[in-house]
């Protein structure tokens, strides 16, 4: 008879969502500081990423679960309201999460031919530029909504105000700076890390766009608070996925290379 899930399988879906659970309850609550007035990047979907990379979909949609419950749970004890209702609706709190590790499978799987890699990479290095060009392009438009929007669009506000005032400046440094992110991008998606960091990338992503596309569907965002969050919180959890999910599976190849040449 087939074993549905391999004793593997099993070990590291319960050794991953031990760590999500152990990242949400650890003092920093598993954020990681960084130079934007977010101020932090969240960690804890990193293991569901792994998790949907070295063991399939279903694992990662497992991990990313338990991820979710946790979420669910604290989402009670949440003293700003905001959260608080964000994570105690269950579309929210469970539907992201188990996302980023199918996601995070499938975008690892889909670079790992050398045509599909490069394919790949220029998709994803043309969505960064575009994506960097409009948010820096519009900077303007977003300073004025964030300024109607009230108070918990503070962040944008504070971030775009100085180039609001500009706009051929705006215009002239989101070409500059979409070029570069487009040709960043894909440089490192046709190197040999390209599996993880596209795996941590739309993996991220899939979280961010997931909560806050939810959230703003829902009614308890505003669509430009949703916009700021994405940009000064998502962008940075998307480099730091990449740069240690990247270390990480780098560790367990070597060390499952090493267990087989021993075995």
């Amino acid at each position: 008879m087939h074993k549905r899930f391999s004793t593997r399988q099993i070990a590291v879906a319960g050794l991953l969502g031990g760590l999500t659970v152990v990242l949400g309850l650890s003092p920093v609550g598993g954020f990681i500081p960084v130079p934007t007035p977010a101020a932090s990047a969240t960690t804890m979907h990193i293991p569901t990423i792994l998790a949907g990379i070295l063991e399939g979909p279903v694992v990662g949609g497992i991990v990313g679960f338990i991820f979710g419950l946790f979420s669910f749970y604290r989402g009670f004890s949440q003293a700003n309201p905001v959260a608080r209702m964000l994570f105690t609706d269950p579309l929210i709190a469970f539907v992201p999460r188990i996302l980023i590790g199918v996601v995070a499978y499938y975008a690892y799987a889909l670079v790992s031919g050398e045509l599909s890699r490069k394919a790949t990479a220029g998709a994803f290095g043309l969505t960064a530029g575009y994506t960097t060009f409009s948010a820096l392009a519009h900077a303007k438009a977003l300073y004025e909504k964030a300024q109607s929007a009230g108070s918990p669009a503070g962040l944008l506000v504070s971030t775009f105000g100085p180039l609001a005032a500009y706009p051929v400046f705006c215009y002239g440094l989101a070409l500059i700076v979409g070029g570069f992110a487009a040709f960043g991008v894909w440089r490192v998606l046709t190197g040999s890390k390209a599996g993880p960091v596209a795996a941590a990338l739309l993996g991220t992503a899939t979280n961010t766009a997931g909560v806050l596309g939810l959230s703003v569907m829902r009614g308890y965002l505003t669509a430009p608070v949703a916009w700021g969050i994405a940009i000064l919180q998502g962008i940075p959890e998307m480099l730091v996925a990449a740069l240690l999910v990247i270390l990480i599976h780098r560790g367990i190849t070597r060390s499952r290379a090493h267990m087989a040449k021993t075995a």
